[in-house]
């Protein structure tokens, strides 16, 4: 079993002893819902069922948006259904995975799940705690072509429904761009961008072109970097080892150092703050930084959270990019607890979020990027796609890669994420942080190979 999966089962018994001793009580932050005493759930549900009642728990992160959209089709669906009462439990990003893996492992999970497709190794690796989709109640079939097999499949058994297809852009700020004169015809490479940085933030101290919490400098920093390297997935699935050098991991690490010694990059004690909510970060409001790199499923929060206009390119590259260092798919989706006691009824409410038109209609882009075929048809004709989203999609599409499920390992994100902090903070030197990445990630594939 793998050292993250170890971690989980302890915060899962440390979370039974906190339940234990804090009967009751739950810290709910301003956009979250929990729910608390799952035993007592469990057998108010049991009580309910009797009557034909049922009660699902569904769990999601997300922006407000999507929170809203969420809820709507909650609302709608138990209309629908007065037999069936769905109790939402949502956030943030940040701390999330954590919260999951806890809850599966201690058998307290929601009924229904949102998950990265990239933590289905780390979930179904460990024990069968996701169901089986094609068992179940929910059409499968509209999903567009090969998202499924590439984005919701571990081996060979479809667990999660992905629910948005596209891949990473730079969001920019129009006004911004056209007050430091940033060319929006073309793309960059990361020396390019920092040389604008550098240009901007000399102009103006309280500016900077771009901001990122410790997650996006993992995932769309440092993971681009060395697959632009690569031309394809970080790991070689059948070598078990790393598809990059040490020289390659070096590079990424200066790179990103490099974006905060030229100022092209918020400080980054300053983007803590807005860790997992970048969209609310006051100075991207205010419209002192000019760019973001995300995923294009994220377009709305961004449309929302300013009054100017944006526009998308292409995240910037290396000179002599192998591939744009974009993996083109769906990123997440959702899942059906394995354990859950209404499995059926689950399958029929993912069903309806996923498929019915309806649902659809309330979602409108929120949950993310039209993963289904009729999903397109209606929300084109309601005009509900931006064309920022739609030239996001178009744009991550262009000479990307399609990752592999170990290239996504939590293990190997998290120490991608912890090493880029070392060297931000100055613990260690990028050369050293190159040399531990290598390191512990041949130690981590090596416990992989071996399981």
């Amino acid at each position: 079993m793998r050292r993250f999966m170890k971690r989980g089962m302890a915060l899962a018994a440390a979370a039974v002893m906190t339940a234990s001793a804090l009967t009751g009580c739950s810290g709910q932050s301003s956009d979250t819902e929990t729910s608390g005493n799952a035993g007592k759930e469990t057998e108010e549900s049991a009580a309910e069922s009797k009557d034909g009642d049922v009660t699902l728990r569904f769990s999601w992160w997300g922006s407000d948006s999507r929170h809203q959209s969420l809820l709507a089709v909650i609302e709608a669906y138990e209309k629908k259904n007065p037999n069936v009462k769905i109790e939402a439990e949502y956030q943030g990003f940040d701390g999330y995975y954590e919260k999951i893996m806890t809850t599966l492992s201690s058998n307290t999970a929601p009924d229904i799940i949102q998950l990265n497709k990239e933590w289905l190794p780390d979930i179904q690796g460990a024990k069968h705690y996701l169901a089986d989709l094609s068992t179940l109640p929910v059409d499968l079939t509209t999903l567009k072509d090969r998202l499924l097999e590439i984005a919701g499949t571990y081996n060979g058994e479809p667990n999660l429904f992905p629910c948005t297809v596209g891949g990473a852009v730079v969001y920019v700020n129009t006004d911004f761009a056209k007050q430091y004169g940033i060319d929006l015809t073309k793309d960059y490479t990361w020396d390019e961008i920092k040389e604008l940085g550098a240009s901007i933030h000399a102009q103006d101290e309280d500016a900077y072109l771009m901001t990122a919490d410790a997650d996006m400098l993992s995932r769309l920093f440092i993971q681009p970097y060395l697959t632009q390297k690569t031309g394809g997935p970080m790991i070689d699935e059948e070598a078990y080892a790393p598809a990059f050098t040490e020289e390659d991991a070096l590079g990424a690490f200066q790179n990103v150092m490099e974006l905060y010694e030229t100022n092209t990059l918020e400080p980054f004690g300053d983007a803590a703050v807005f860790a997992g909510q970048v969209d609310q970060n006051n100075k991207w409001i205010n419209g002192k930084i000019g760019m973001v790199i995300d995923y294009t499923g994220s377009a709305p929060k961004y449309l929302n959270s300013t009054e100017s206009t944006l526009d998308v390119i292409a995240i910037p590259v290396i000179p002599d990019a192998k591939c744009s260092g974009v993996p083109y798919s769906g990123d997440r989706g959702y899942a059906i607890n394995d354990n859950s006691a209404y499995k059926e009824e689950a399958a029929k409410f993912l069903d309806y979020l996923m498929n019915d038109p309806e649902a659809i209609a309330l979602c409108k882009t929120n949950i993310g990027f039209c993963p289904t075929k009729q999903s397109d048809e209606i929300l084109i004709e309601m005009g509900v796609v931006s064309d920022i989203q739609r030239k996001g999609v178009e744009i991550s599409e262009k000479n990307s890669y399609t990752n592999n499920m170990i290239s996504g390992n939590t293990d190997l994100e998290v120490i991608r994420k912890d090493l880029i902090q070392e060297v931000i903070y100055g613990d260690i030197t990028p050369e050293e942080a190159a040399k531990s990445l290598m390191e512990q990630y041949q130690e981590v594939l090596d416990e992989l190979k071996a399981e």
